[in-house]
């Protein structure tokens, strides 16, 4: 693939918004199905990283009111509350990220799907599992794996069923005009693995999927479109591709991706800590781009990351598909 392309280094430092065509740069060239075909798994997720590394260590150097956009973007981001009627069905994939859209579009393909609309959507902020439940779904910080029996889905009328990996299996069975939500704790589950300590583990994707997308998409009832979608996406920290800036920031975060401040902490101050983007309102600072933190204990040695305010962390698929 070519270097990060004149053109592209010139618009990181040109006035208005950035984040559209950075999207569409990422969607269109970084994370195509065209560059997914010709590659090995592997080889397409380096080299895109490189790519991203590069783009996102100018962005924090010399255009970081970029990170403003995306968290401005992130709080305005479309809840799911109102798909979930009998015409949709809403399949989450913890933790997929934009890389995996050529996966969902190829076993669309595979199993007579078409995409009739193909977007992205945001992580929460910040960019975790529970947050994403309480901001875009129930109002609550819930464990997806207790959406089951949550009664206010069920007051809406909303069947929620819970995968705890990609082998496990449900049949989905639903009424008329019931809205249906799919939670799979894959990929998510897999980086806790101590292959997700390579990137060979990205290699391995595609072929789980394959028993996800059966067991999730596959079990959704005919006669109603299928929007796939993500909680969050992850940053890959592998050798070379976290950032080469000072990492002063990780320790105001105690070394985790993102804080939650009690009152009496005191804000760090957004005018002199610009690795950090920090929202008042919310006591909330998040890492801004590829800074790794240097977590303790058994996620010390995960090179798959969210959490944190970073493009792959923050962008996920929002694809909507039909039956053919």
């Amino acid at each position: 693939m070519n270097p990060l392309p004149l053109a592209l280094l010139e618009r990181l430092i040109e006035p208005g918004p950035r984040l559209p065509w950075i999207v569409d740069w990422l969607q269109s060239e970084v994370w195509s199905e065209k560059r997914f075909s010709a590659l090995s798994a592997e080889e397409y997720l380096l080299q895109g990283e490189k790519l991203v590394h590069e783009a996102e260590e100018l962005l924090a150097k010399a255009a970081y009111q970029f990170y403003d956009e995306l968290a401005a973007a992130a709080a305005d981001a479309k809840t799911l509350a109102p798909l979930l009627t009998g015409k949709t069905a809403v399949v989450i994939f913890d933790g997929a990220s934009l890389r995996e859209a050529p996966i969902f579009l190829n076993k669309a393909k595979e199993s007579g799907f078409r995409a009739v609309e193909q977007g992205i959507s945001f992580a929460a902020l910040p960019s975790d599992t529970v947050d994403f439940v309480d901001q875009r779904l129930l109002g609550k910080r819930v464990p997806p794996k207790l959406l089951p029996q949550r009664q206010e889905l069920k007051d809406r009328k909303v069947k929620a069923c819970y995968f705890a990996d990609a082998i496990s299996s449900q049949t989905v069975e639903c009424a008329e005009g019931q809205g249906v939500l799919l939670w799979s704790a894959f990929p998510d589950v897999t980086y806790r693995d101590s292959e997700a300590r390579f990137a060979r583990h990205f290699a391995g994707m595609p072929s789980l999927y394959d028993a996800a997308w059966k067991n999730t998409v596959m079990q959704v009832p005919r006669g109603r479109r299928v929007l796939v979608t993500s909680d969050h996406g992850y940053i890959f920290l592998g050798a070379g591709f976290d950032s080469t800036r000072p990492d002063g920031a990780c320790a105001l975060l105690e070394q985790k991706r993102n804080k939650i401040f009690s009152e009496e902490e005191t804000l760090p101050n957004p005018e002199t800590e610009k690795d950090l983007q920090v929202f008042p309102d919310r006591r909330l600072a998040m890492l801004r781009g590829r800074l790794k933190n240097r977590p303790q204990g058994p996620s010390a040695n995960r090179i798959y990351r969210h959490g944190g305010l970073s493009l792959m962390e923050m962008l996920v698929p929002w694809i909507v598909f039909e039956r053919e």
